[in-house]
Protein backbone atom coordinates (compact mmCIF):
# COMPACT_ATOMS: atom_id res chain seq x y z
CA UNK A 1 0.00 0.00 0.00
CA UNK A 2 1.40 3.35 -1.01
CA UNK A 3 0.24 6.85 -0.14
CA UNK A 4 0.91 9.98 -2.10
CA UNK A 5 0.22 13.72 -2.23
CA UNK A 6 -0.24 15.81 0.92
CA UNK A 7 -0.20 14.07 4.27
CA UNK A 8 -3.08 14.46 6.73
CA UNK A 9 -2.44 16.28 9.99
CA UNK A 10 -4.53 15.69 13.08
CA UNK A 11 -5.61 17.76 16.02
CA UNK A 12 -7.30 17.00 19.31
CA UNK A 13 -10.62 15.19 18.87
CA UNK A 14 -9.63 13.13 15.84
CA UNK A 15 -11.93 10.49 14.42
CA UNK A 16 -10.62 7.15 13.21
CA UNK A 17 -11.67 4.24 11.01
CA UNK A 18 -9.76 0.94 11.02
CA UNK A 19 -9.89 -1.35 7.97
CA UNK A 20 -8.56 -4.90 8.23
CA UNK A 21 -8.01 -6.93 5.06
CA UNK A 22 -5.37 -8.91 3.22
CA UNK A 23 -5.41 -6.22 0.53
CA UNK A 24 -3.48 -3.90 2.88
CA UNK A 25 0.11 -4.12 3.98
CA UNK A 26 0.24 -5.72 7.47
CA UNK A 27 -3.55 -6.29 7.00
CA UNK A 28 -4.45 -2.97 8.67
CA UNK A 29 -5.16 0.48 7.26
CA UNK A 30 -5.97 3.24 9.76
CA UNK A 31 -7.66 6.34 8.44
CA UNK A 32 -7.70 9.29 10.84
CA UNK A 33 -9.86 12.34 10.20
CA UNK A 34 -10.07 15.83 11.58
CA UNK A 35 -13.01 16.45 13.91
CA UNK A 36 -16.20 16.57 11.78
CA UNK A 37 -13.92 16.58 8.71
CA UNK A 38 -13.40 20.33 9.19
CA UNK A 39 -10.67 21.79 6.99
CA UNK A 40 -9.94 25.17 5.41
CA UNK A 41 -8.02 23.51 2.58
CA UNK A 42 -8.40 20.64 0.12
CA UNK A 43 -6.45 17.62 1.38
CA UNK A 44 -5.83 14.70 -0.99
CA UNK A 45 -4.45 11.23 -0.43
CA UNK A 46 -3.97 8.16 -2.64
CA UNK A 47 -3.83 4.52 -1.58
CA UNK A 48 -2.56 1.96 -4.10
CA UNK A 49 -3.62 -1.68 -3.65
CA UNK A 50 -1.58 -4.28 -5.52
CA UNK A 51 -1.93 -7.90 -4.42
CA UNK A 52 -2.26 -11.13 -6.44
CA UNK A 53 -6.04 -11.04 -5.94
CA UNK A 54 -6.95 -7.36 -5.68
CA UNK A 55 -5.53 -4.27 -7.37
CA UNK A 56 -6.63 -0.70 -7.77
CA UNK A 57 -6.61 2.85 -6.50
CA UNK A 58 -8.41 4.47 -3.56
CA UNK A 59 -8.45 8.25 -3.73
CA UNK A 60 -9.42 10.34 -0.71
CA UNK A 61 -10.47 13.97 -0.45
CA UNK A 62 -11.07 16.00 2.69
CA UNK A 63 -13.19 19.07 1.99
CA UNK A 64 -14.71 21.28 4.69
CA UNK A 65 -17.09 18.98 6.57
CA UNK A 66 -17.03 16.31 3.86
CA UNK A 67 -14.77 13.30 3.30
CA UNK A 68 -14.82 11.54 -0.08
CA UNK A 69 -13.60 8.10 -1.18
CA UNK A 70 -13.31 7.30 -4.89
CA UNK A 71 -12.36 3.66 -5.54
CA UNK A 72 -11.48 1.86 -8.75
CA UNK A 73 -10.65 -1.76 -7.94
CA UNK A 74 -10.24 -5.00 -9.85
CA UNK A 75 -10.79 -8.41 -8.23
CA UNK A 76 -12.14 -11.46 -10.03
CA UNK A 77 -13.45 -13.07 -6.83
CA UNK A 78 -14.39 -9.98 -4.81
CA UNK A 79 -12.91 -8.96 -1.48
CA UNK A 80 -13.89 -7.93 2.06
CA UNK A 81 -12.85 -5.46 4.76
CA UNK A 82 -13.44 -5.75 8.49
CA UNK A 83 -14.23 -2.20 9.54
CA UNK A 84 -14.74 -0.26 12.77
CA UNK A 85 -14.76 3.39 13.75
CA UNK A 86 -15.17 5.67 16.78
CA UNK A 87 -17.72 8.20 15.50
CA UNK A 88 -21.27 8.53 14.15
CA UNK A 89 -21.49 9.11 10.44
CA UNK A 90 -23.80 9.68 7.49
CA UNK A 91 -22.74 7.95 4.30
CA UNK A 92 -23.88 8.51 0.72
CA UNK A 93 -22.69 5.54 -1.34
CA UNK A 94 -22.75 5.30 -5.15
CA UNK A 95 -21.92 1.87 -6.58
CA UNK A 96 -21.08 2.94 -10.14
CA UNK A 97 -19.86 -0.52 -11.10
CA UNK A 98 -20.01 -3.56 -8.81
CA UNK A 99 -21.98 -4.62 -5.74
CA UNK A 100 -21.63 -3.50 -2.10
CA UNK A 101 -22.89 -4.96 1.21
CA UNK A 102 -22.36 -3.98 4.86
CA UNK A 103 -22.80 -6.71 7.49
CA UNK A 104 -22.85 -5.42 11.09
CA UNK A 105 -20.90 -7.57 13.53
CA UNK A 106 -22.89 -10.64 14.59
CA UNK A 107 -25.41 -10.35 11.73
CA UNK A 108 -25.77 -12.82 8.88
CA UNK A 109 -27.99 -10.47 6.85
CA UNK A 110 -26.60 -7.22 5.44
CA UNK A 111 -27.74 -3.90 6.89
CA UNK A 112 -27.52 -2.35 3.44
CA UNK A 113 -26.92 -3.70 -0.07
CA UNK A 114 -26.23 -1.53 -3.12
CA UNK A 115 -26.13 -3.23 -6.53
CA UNK A 116 -24.47 -2.11 -9.74
CA UNK A 117 -25.22 1.50 -10.79
CA UNK A 118 -27.35 2.23 -7.71
CA UNK A 119 -26.97 4.34 -4.59
CA UNK A 120 -28.31 4.80 -1.07
CA UNK A 121 -27.67 6.97 1.95
CA UNK A 122 -27.60 5.81 5.56
CA UNK A 123 -26.76 6.85 9.11
CA UNK A 124 -24.65 4.69 11.43
CA UNK A 125 -24.14 5.62 15.11
CA UNK A 126 -21.04 3.45 14.94
CA UNK A 127 -19.50 1.04 12.46
CA UNK A 128 -18.28 -2.42 13.34
CA UNK A 129 -18.68 -5.24 10.87
CA UNK A 130 -17.73 -6.41 7.39
CA UNK A 131 -17.81 -4.72 4.01
CA UNK A 132 -18.21 -7.07 1.04
CA UNK A 133 -17.43 -6.00 -2.52
CA UNK A 134 -18.13 -7.89 -5.73
CA UNK A 135 -17.62 -7.06 -9.40
CA UNK A 136 -14.66 -6.54 -11.70
CA UNK A 137 -13.95 -3.77 -12.13
CA UNK A 138 -15.54 -2.02 -9.16
CA UNK A 139 -16.02 1.73 -9.24
CA UNK A 140 -17.36 3.41 -6.12
CA UNK A 141 -17.95 6.99 -4.99
CA UNK A 142 -18.64 7.58 -1.29
CA UNK A 143 -19.33 10.77 0.65
CA UNK A 144 -19.26 10.72 4.46
CA UNK A 145 -20.24 13.54 6.79
CA UNK A 146 -21.43 14.07 10.37
CA UNK A 147 -24.47 15.66 12.00
CA UNK A 148 -22.40 18.81 12.44
CA UNK A 149 -22.30 19.25 8.65
CA UNK A 150 -26.10 18.91 8.40
CA UNK A 151 -26.53 21.51 11.14
CA UNK A 152 -24.22 23.89 9.31
CA UNK A 153 -26.06 23.67 5.98
CA UNK A 154 -29.59 23.61 7.48
CA UNK A 155 -29.11 25.95 10.46
CA UNK A 156 -31.77 25.89 13.16
CA UNK A 157 -34.06 23.97 10.83
CA UNK A 158 -31.86 20.88 10.74
CA UNK A 159 -34.38 18.73 12.67
CA UNK A 160 -37.02 19.45 10.03
CA UNK A 161 -34.39 18.90 7.36
CA UNK A 162 -33.79 15.44 8.85
CA UNK A 163 -37.37 14.86 9.94
CA UNK A 164 -37.46 11.16 9.09
CA UNK A 165 -33.96 10.49 10.35
CA UNK A 166 -33.85 12.64 13.46
CA UNK A 167 -35.47 10.11 15.82
CA UNK A 168 -32.94 7.47 14.81
CA UNK A 169 -30.10 9.97 15.29
CA UNK A 170 -31.32 11.04 18.73
CA UNK A 171 -31.72 7.41 19.86
CA UNK A 172 -28.44 6.26 18.32
CA UNK A 173 -30.07 3.84 15.90
CA UNK A 174 -28.90 3.05 12.35
CA UNK A 175 -31.13 4.33 9.57
CA UNK A 176 -31.37 3.69 5.82
CA UNK A 177 -32.79 6.60 3.83
CA UNK A 178 -34.40 4.41 1.14
CA UNK A 179 -35.56 0.83 1.73
CA UNK A 180 -34.27 -0.15 -1.69
CA UNK A 181 -31.16 1.24 -3.38
CA UNK A 182 -32.03 3.76 -6.09
CA UNK A 183 -30.75 3.61 -9.67
CA UNK A 184 -28.28 6.35 -10.57
CA UNK A 185 -30.18 8.70 -12.87
CA UNK A 186 -28.49 10.24 -15.92
CA UNK A 187 -28.53 13.60 -14.12
CA UNK A 188 -26.80 12.24 -11.02
CA UNK A 189 -24.42 10.20 -13.16
CA UNK A 190 -23.34 13.38 -14.92
CA UNK A 191 -22.73 15.13 -11.57
CA UNK A 192 -20.63 12.20 -10.36
CA UNK A 193 -18.49 12.22 -13.49
CA UNK A 194 -18.04 16.00 -13.18
CA UNK A 195 -16.77 15.49 -9.64
CA UNK A 196 -14.61 12.45 -10.30
CA UNK A 197 -12.95 13.87 -13.40
CA UNK A 198 -12.59 17.42 -12.05
CA UNK A 199 -9.83 19.03 -14.17
CA UNK A 200 -9.11 21.98 -11.89
CA UNK A 201 -6.32 22.57 -9.39
CA UNK A 202 -5.83 24.43 -6.13
CA UNK A 203 -8.51 26.75 -4.76
CA UNK A 204 -10.68 26.46 -7.86
CA UNK A 205 -10.77 22.68 -7.43
CA UNK A 206 -11.60 22.95 -3.72
CA UNK A 207 -14.44 25.43 -4.30
CA UNK A 208 -15.77 23.51 -7.30
CA UNK A 209 -15.90 20.18 -5.46
CA UNK A 210 -17.26 21.71 -2.25
CA UNK A 211 -20.11 23.33 -4.18
CA UNK A 212 -20.92 20.29 -6.35
CA UNK A 213 -20.96 17.77 -3.50
CA UNK A 214 -22.81 20.03 -1.06
CA UNK A 215 -25.53 20.71 -3.65
CA UNK A 216 -25.84 16.98 -4.35
CA UNK A 217 -26.19 16.23 -0.62
CA UNK A 218 -28.80 18.94 -0.09
CA UNK A 219 -30.88 17.72 -3.04
CA UNK A 220 -30.83 14.11 -1.83
CA UNK A 221 -31.51 15.00 1.82
CA UNK A 222 -34.55 17.02 0.71
CA UNK A 223 -35.79 14.12 -1.42
CA UNK A 224 -35.25 11.67 1.43
CA UNK A 225 -37.35 13.85 3.71
CA UNK A 226 -40.44 13.07 1.66
CA UNK A 227 -40.39 15.81 -0.96
CA UNK A 228 -39.81 13.25 -3.69
CA UNK A 229 -42.22 10.46 -4.55
CA UNK A 230 -40.57 7.66 -6.55
CA UNK A 231 -42.42 5.74 -9.18
CA UNK A 232 -44.16 2.62 -7.86
CA UNK A 233 -41.70 -0.23 -7.78
CA UNK A 234 -42.37 -3.14 -10.11
CA UNK A 235 -41.19 -6.45 -8.71
CA UNK A 236 -39.96 -8.96 -11.28
CA UNK A 237 -40.27 -12.73 -10.80
CA UNK A 238 -37.10 -14.46 -9.58
CA UNK A 239 -36.83 -16.34 -12.89
CA UNK A 240 -36.79 -13.04 -14.83
CA UNK A 241 -34.10 -11.62 -12.55
CA UNK A 242 -31.99 -14.73 -13.14
CA UNK A 243 -32.45 -14.30 -16.88
CA UNK A 244 -31.23 -10.71 -16.63
CA UNK A 245 -28.27 -11.98 -14.63
CA UNK A 246 -27.38 -14.30 -17.53
CA UNK A 247 -27.57 -11.32 -19.87
CA UNK A 248 -25.26 -9.28 -17.66
CA UNK A 249 -22.73 -12.12 -17.47
CA UNK A 250 -22.88 -12.57 -21.24
CA UNK A 251 -22.24 -8.86 -21.79
CA UNK A 252 -19.25 -8.80 -19.45
CA UNK A 253 -17.75 -11.86 -21.16
CA UNK A 254 -18.15 -10.50 -24.68
CA UNK A 255 -17.20 -6.82 -24.54
CA UNK A 256 -14.67 -7.30 -27.35
CA UNK A 257 -17.38 -8.59 -29.69
CA UNK A 258 -20.39 -6.99 -31.36
CA UNK A 259 -23.28 -7.42 -28.93
CA UNK A 260 -26.74 -7.39 -30.50
CA UNK A 261 -30.10 -7.07 -28.77
CA UNK A 262 -31.38 -10.11 -30.65
CA UNK A 263 -28.62 -12.25 -29.15
CA UNK A 264 -29.22 -10.87 -25.65
CA UNK A 265 -32.93 -11.60 -26.01
CA UNK A 266 -32.03 -15.16 -26.93
CA UNK A 267 -29.78 -15.44 -23.85
CA UNK A 268 -32.58 -14.14 -21.63
CA UNK A 269 -35.37 -16.07 -23.26
CA UNK A 270 -37.37 -12.83 -23.66
CA UNK A 271 -38.55 -10.89 -26.65
CA UNK A 272 -36.55 -7.72 -27.34
CA UNK A 273 -39.15 -5.33 -25.94
CA UNK A 274 -39.42 -7.14 -22.63
CA UNK A 275 -35.64 -7.41 -22.36
CA UNK A 276 -35.09 -3.68 -22.90
CA UNK A 277 -37.89 -2.72 -20.51
CA UNK A 278 -36.88 -5.10 -17.70
CA UNK A 279 -33.17 -4.41 -18.07
CA UNK A 280 -33.68 -0.67 -17.60
CA UNK A 281 -36.00 -1.32 -14.67
CA UNK A 282 -33.35 -3.38 -12.84
CA UNK A 283 -30.10 -1.69 -13.91
CA UNK A 284 -31.37 1.88 -14.13
CA UNK A 285 -30.06 2.48 -17.64
CA UNK A 286 -30.47 1.21 -21.19
CA UNK A 287 -28.64 -1.85 -22.45
CA UNK A 288 -26.62 0.28 -24.88
CA UNK A 289 -25.49 2.72 -22.19
CA UNK A 290 -24.68 -0.14 -19.82
CA UNK A 291 -22.51 -1.88 -22.41
CA UNK A 292 -20.78 1.38 -23.31
CA UNK A 293 -19.99 2.17 -19.67
CA UNK A 294 -18.54 -1.30 -19.08
CA UNK A 295 -16.40 -0.98 -22.21
CA UNK A 296 -15.09 2.43 -21.15
CA UNK A 297 -14.31 1.20 -17.63
CA UNK A 298 -12.44 -1.82 -19.00
CA UNK A 299 -10.56 0.35 -21.51
CA UNK A 300 -9.64 2.81 -18.76
CA UNK A 301 -8.21 -0.04 -16.69
CA UNK A 302 -6.19 -1.35 -19.63
CA UNK A 303 -4.73 2.08 -20.34
CA UNK A 304 -3.84 2.83 -16.73
CA UNK A 305 -2.90 -0.61 -15.39
CA UNK A 306 -1.62 -2.41 -18.48
CA UNK A 307 -0.12 0.56 -20.30
CA UNK A 308 -2.04 0.00 -23.54
CA UNK A 309 -2.29 2.81 -26.04
CA UNK A 310 -5.68 4.38 -26.70
CA UNK A 311 -5.93 2.53 -30.03
CA UNK A 312 -5.03 -0.80 -28.40
CA UNK A 313 -7.54 -0.29 -25.59
CA UNK A 314 -10.21 0.63 -28.14
CA UNK A 315 -9.62 -2.64 -29.99
CA UNK A 316 -9.74 -4.66 -26.75
CA UNK A 317 -13.26 -3.41 -26.02
CA UNK A 318 -14.66 -3.90 -29.52
CA UNK A 319 -13.93 -0.63 -31.32
CA UNK A 320 -12.23 -0.81 -34.71
CA UNK A 321 -12.23 2.98 -35.08
CA UNK A 322 -10.21 4.76 -32.34
CA UNK A 323 -11.96 8.06 -33.07
CA UNK A 324 -15.37 6.50 -32.39
CA UNK A 325 -13.94 5.04 -29.18
CA UNK A 326 -12.52 8.41 -28.08
CA UNK A 327 -15.88 10.09 -28.64
CA UNK A 328 -17.71 7.42 -26.65
CA UNK A 329 -15.13 7.58 -23.85
CA UNK A 330 -15.45 11.38 -23.56
CA UNK A 331 -19.24 11.19 -23.66
CA UNK A 332 -19.36 8.47 -20.98
CA UNK A 333 -16.61 9.45 -18.54
CA UNK A 334 -16.32 13.17 -19.20
CA UNK A 335 -12.70 13.40 -20.35
CA UNK A 336 -10.48 12.11 -23.13
CA UNK A 337 -8.77 8.71 -22.81
CA UNK A 338 -5.47 10.39 -23.70
CA UNK A 339 -5.69 12.22 -20.35
CA UNK A 340 -5.03 8.89 -18.62
CA UNK A 341 -1.50 9.00 -20.04
CA UNK A 342 -0.85 12.36 -18.41
CA UNK A 343 0.48 12.42 -14.86
CA UNK A 344 -1.55 15.54 -14.13
CA UNK A 345 -4.86 13.72 -14.40
CA UNK A 346 -6.15 13.11 -10.87
CA UNK A 347 -9.10 11.62 -8.99
CA UNK A 348 -10.53 9.61 -11.87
Amino acid sequence: MNTAKRSFTYAKGIMETIFKSDVFKNRIYRRKYRKDFLSDELIENTVTVDTPDVSGIIRELNLNGIFVFSKHMSSANGYSFDVSNNFSVFKLHFEISGNYSYFPEGHTEPFVQIPNYHYNMFYLPHIKGRLDYQGAPRRTFEVIFTLDFVKRIAGNDYKQFLQRVNIAVEKGRPYIFWEEARPISPEIGKVLEDIISCPYKGEIKRNYLQSKITTLLIDLLIEANGKYQPEPKVVLPAADLESLGRVERYIKSNLKKTIRIAKLAEVAGFNSSKLKRDFKMVYGTTIFKYITRLRMERAKLKIRKEGLSVAQAAYEVGYTNPQHFTSAFKRTLGYLPSNLKKSGKSFN
